[in-house]
């Protein structure tokens, strides 16, 4: 799942920013195999596809790691011996574990840089507001498209990873 997620990121990083599924199949890893290797699916799939990458990797990779991890940690301890699955609530959960991701890491990263923090988490959402140079909503992407995969091909992808896994 690690290297999936890794591959996948650096496959989709051509395309929409922050249209990626490193937090839907972390938190799908965290689901079928429990908190811990989600937690593992989480910050591997982080620290490999930045290590894949020319100056990919930085001091920002450690924070950034972490919170993927703690996405996947509560995935597992949520869902693990969850039996059904109703797809509203994991795409709310899922939106809300992505929104813990994305506001957890940037703020990790605006004290890493010397910025404001309040900049890094409002420049999620309303970009031109802080003067970014785009007006692109980083943050509500990254969570629609986890909440989307979610409840599109979530409980389906769990049933059937599920089976192979036991």
């Amino acid at each position: 799942m690690s290297a999936a997620n890794a591959v996948l990121r650096l496959a989709l990083a051509g395309g929409p920013p922050n249209v990626k599924p490193t937090a839907f199949l972390t938190i799908i890893a965290g689901v079928v195999a429990g908190p811990v290797s989600g937690c593992s699916v989480g910050v591997l799939s982080i620290v490999l596809s930045d290590l894949a990458v020319p100056g990919g990797a930085g001091f920002w990779t450690v924070p950034d790691s972490m919170f993927m991890g703690v996405v996947g940690l509560c995935a597992g301890l949520m869902w693990h011996h969850a039996t059904s699955f109703n797809r509203w609530r994991l795409a709310v959960a899922g939106f809300l574990l992505t929104v813990v991701f994305d506001v957890g890491s940037s703020i990790a990263d605006a004290f890493l840089f010397g910025a404001a923090w309040i900049g890094a988490v409002v420049g999620l959402y309303l970009p031109f507001l802080v003067g970014g140079f785009s007006a692109y909503p980083f943050g509500l992407a990254h969570e629609l498209t986890t909440a989307i995969l979610l409840a599109s091909v979530g409980p389906m992808l769990i049933v059937r990873i599920r089976k192979v896994y036991q």
